[in-house]
């Protein structure tokens, strides 16, 4: 059956619509693409394999119709709870309309939500746009420090959005609170308690996921409903690794000027035993861990730090009151200074 002929079946009242039941909504950067993973294999729920949907943030994806994004979970047996995992819900106030559209068409949807610490969050964060634009244009130059997008006065005279952020990021805006909006936890929980009951969302710490995945497993596992099965496959749960990619593409950067170095001599490396070329190929790459890494973005400065902690320590009283989670392990608590 075509979209179109089952989209116009919905909106004649003949096809029920599924709609997700649960949404991971966040936090970018803090274990929500390790989570996804490990519950898609839970026997009890069903989770789209495209993570990300972000229908309800985008107003492109959301103009398209409620019917279109729901047959996302056709597929979901009539025993398994719905979900999907969209990091831009948490996005407020960049993307304003997602919490209120969100209510209005599930009004009964649990929400899960995975704080780390905020300016590790709001770092990680720059890392990954800058993964995102080398994946997607070949680009391996980094044109923009951290600062270069949170501060002001820096992101004025930065390099343009093209040089920055990949084409499939244009739906984010390039603000300088594009990498800070994230971290302002109370900012993003608020915009949700406006139109749901504060019983319907899962607070969580990436800290603790980190180090005990079963257990934070067994956690949403009880907040679902769901039996606390551990059957998940070996390596799931660690996803979306932005130093490994750094690192590989460090590799081959140096073996690409390697190559180009010993010319025509290259192509006679076969002839070499196979210990030698493998020795020869550690030499290379260890001298490339010791020279200039342009490819890699440039470490947070310290007086960066400093400012960013002070903004997220006025909000961890207020934050721990809303979620009720122990944050004194981030080391933001302003009575110590």
């Amino acid at each position: 059956m075509g979209t179109e002929r089952r989209m116009a079946r919905a909106r004649q009242g003949k096809t029920r619509l599924r709609l997700p039941d649960f949404f991971i909504i966040g936090a970018a950067k803090a274990g929500t693409t390790s989570l996804y993973d490990m519950l898609i294999h839970h026997p009890g729920v069903f989770l789209p394999d495209r993570k990300e949907p972000e229908f309800f943030a985008r107003d492109d994806l959301y103009g398209e119709g409620i019917e279109n994004y729901a047959w996302l979970f056709e597929p979901a047996r009539p025993d398994q709870l719905t979900g999907e995992g969209s990091t831009l819900y948490s996005l407020s106030p960049l993307f304003p309309d997602t919490a209120a559209r969100i209510a209005r068409h599930v009004p009964q949807a649990r929400f899960i939500y995975v704080l780390r610490q905020p300016v590790e969050r709001a770092y990680s964060f720059y890392v990954q746009l800058v993964k995102n634009y080398q994946n997607a244009t070949g680009d391996h130059v980094v044109h923009r420090r951290f600062e270069d997008f949170i501060l002001p006065e820096c992101h004025a005279r930065a390099a343009p959005r093209a040089k920055a952020l990949a084409p499939f990021n244009a739906h984010f805006p390039d603000t300088p609170e594009l990498c800070l909006a994230g971290s302002d936890y109370p900012a993003q929980i608020n915009a949700y308690l406006a139109h749901v009951p504060r019983d319907r969302m899962l607070f969580l710490k990436f800290e603790d996921f980190r180090r005990d995945r079963d257990a934070v497993m067994a956690q949403v596992c009880d907040f679902l409903g769901l039996p606390q099965t551990m059957d998940h496959p070996a390596g799931s749960g660690r996803r979306n690794v932005s130093r490994d990619h750094f690192h590989r593409l460090g590799e081959q950067l140096a073996l690409d000027a390697f190559r180009q170095e010993a010319g025509a001599l290259w192509k006679l490396r076969g002839m070499l035993p196979a210990r030698l070329r493998q020795r020869l190929r550690e030499r290379v790459l260890a001298r490339a861990l010791q020279g200039e890494k342009p490819h890699e973005p440039p470490a947070m400065l310290p007086e960066t730090r400093a400012l960013l902690s002070c903004r997220f320590a006025t909000q961890i009283p207020e934050l721990t009151r809303l979620t009720g989670l122990d944050l004194s392990e981030w080391g933001l608590d302003l009575s110590k200074d």
